[in-house]
């Protein structure tokens, strides 16, 4: 399998049917349309640098005759993974968002020491090999957590129940995902820079990897529908 029909199979087709869902239960206004689209731009400008990064540093590494062509270091399709996997998120999140009851942000000097902790346990990581890829994922989330935290945490822990099912739902989804990807060998994780940690073939800095990730848009989008009702 490429990593192409891998994108369509295992993310384009359940996206095209979890947004035909949002679209007759009419959660995709043009409101949550416009967030999910604010996302996708930042997802993809934050992550196009890291991701070279791993790449370039043989954190991840793809076969010959997988992929279609690279941009930098990095696949094209994995620049569309970026997006897709922002949409699918912000997609679930619009199942939910009118039930989400948030308005205003106020700044929180405990949410952004409490994003400290990845940031410092991220750096300590980073001087062991082993640790090279846990390391990069922390240092490198810490950051929007500090400014998702910092700007609203509030906010987001009253709304921290109705959006953490779909939160774990879609990671749990994609780590299945990434462990059939890893299995039939569309890509792979050097074993010199993780820390050998797995879920079946699964290594945890991916579960890791994926759990930050939703849970940036699941976070943005709250956050920006309580700056939309200040």
């Amino acid at each position: 399998m490429t990593y192409l029909e891998f994108l369509i199979l295992f993310i384009g087709i359940p996206l095209f049917v979890i947004s035909f869902w949002a679209f007759k239960k009419q959660c995709l206004f043009q409101k949550n349309i416009f967030g999910i689209g604010l996302m996708c731009l930042i997802a993809l400008v934050y992550t196009t640098p890291w991701d070279n990064y791993l790449v370039m540093q043989n954190v991840w590494s793809y076969p010959p005759g997988v992929v279609l062509a690279t941009i930098g270091y990095v696949p094209i399709e994995e620049y569309g993974f970026m997006v897709l996997q922002t949409m699918f998120a912000g997609i679930l999140w619009s199942l939910v968002s009118s039930k989400v009851n948030v308005s205003g942000l106020s700044f929180s000097g405990k949410g952004i020491v409490a994003s400290l902790i990845p940031g410092v346990l991220g750096g300590f990581f980073l001087y062991h090999k082993s640790g090279t890829y846990a390391g990069l994922i922390l240092v490198w989330a810490f950051p929007p957590l500090a400014m998702q935290w910092g700007l609203g945490a509030g906010v987001l822990l009253s709304s921290f129940k109705r959006w953490m099912p779909l939160w774990v739902g879609l990671t749990l989804y994609l780590c299945l995902a990434d462990a059939y990807a890893i299995s039939t060998n569309i890509w792979t994780i050097t074993p010199a820079t993780r820390s050998g940690i797995e879920v079946g073939n699964l290594p945890v800095e991916e579960a890791l990897f994926f759990a930050l990730t939703n849970l940036f848009v699941f976070q943005g989008l709250c956050l920006w529908k309580a700056w939309r009702n200040r």
